[in-house]
């Protein structure tokens, strides 16, 4: 139970941190122009995300039965996921249209 606990753990802070590292990477015209265009609808959302992870889970899963190293799978697979998601989190839009009228109402 301790494992499970760690490894949670460990993809939180995959999370944020692959948030940070996309969030600062891609300028964020960029990043808008990527959710517009991938994750406009929360129905696209779920299936892209649920394509991905399989597809993600399913590589990993075939490299390490080819490299013996299958008992890690529940350890890397859903730290790459992981990975994932905070590229996904890190392109949806953090400002709305009003936040720019405020600013220039100051």
């Amino acid at each position: 139970m301790i494992n499970f606990f760690i490894s949670a753990i460990v993809d939180i802070v995959l999370i944020f941190s692959s948030y940070f590292v996309f969030k600062n990477i891609i300028s964020g015209p960029t990043r808008h122009r990527l959710y517009e265009k991938f994750l406009s609808s929360f129905a696209k959302f779920v299936i892209y995300i649920f394509i991905l992870a399989v597809a993600i889970t399913a590589i990993t899963a075939f490299i390490l039965y080819r490299t013996r190293y299958i008992s890690y799978l529940n350890i890397v697979a859903p730290a790459l996921v992981s990975i994932l998601i905070g590229f996904i989190v890190s392109t949806v839009p953090t400002r709305g249209i009003g936040d720019e009228e405020k600013k220039s109402k100051q």
